[in-house]
């Protein structure tokens, strides 16, 4: 039996949409309420990215890019590796679940996405991201 991998998924405001149909559409009741925290980088709104992380089983961890950060001799960090994962294969795999997404917004959703195995405190800091406050009514 294979083996769910962790992954921390965060994406521009602008791409959340296109991931929230992918993952919804093929995979209903684990995709649903997906990438619901909203980060920019002051903490004020409008969100610039949304943040979800958790556990993906093996058919979704080869499809999805991974990037692995480490940090050098002076502490900053560094992209120390890059999967581009498998953009034909997800938009085929939306195909075949009559998914309605273009092959276009897959790769704009990969090439924009920061996906890693950082906990999300981390991989938010790195990226310089706060929690959006919400507004009191």
């Amino acid at each position: 039996m294979s083996e769910y991998v962790y992954r921390c998924m965060i994406v521009r405001a602008e791409d959340v949409a296109v991931a929230r149909t992918i993952a919804e559409g093929i995979s209903p009741t684990a995709g649903a309420n997906m990438w619901l925290g909203a980060w920019s980088p002051n903490g004020q709104a409008p969100a610039t990215h949304y943040a979800d992380s958790g556990s993906i089983g093996p058919e979704w961890e080869v499809l999805m890019p991974l990037q692995t950060w480490t940090r050098d001799e002076n502490g900053d960090w560094v992209l120390a590796d890059v999967y581009l994962g498998d953009p034909q294969a997800l938009y085929d795999a939306c195909v075949q679940y009559g998914v309605q997404v273009t092959q276009q917004q897959i790769a704009d959703l990969f090439n924009h996405s920061d996906v890693t195995t950082q906990e999300p405190a981390e991989a938010l800091a790195r990226m310089g991201l706060q929690l959006v406050q919400a507004e009191e009514p």
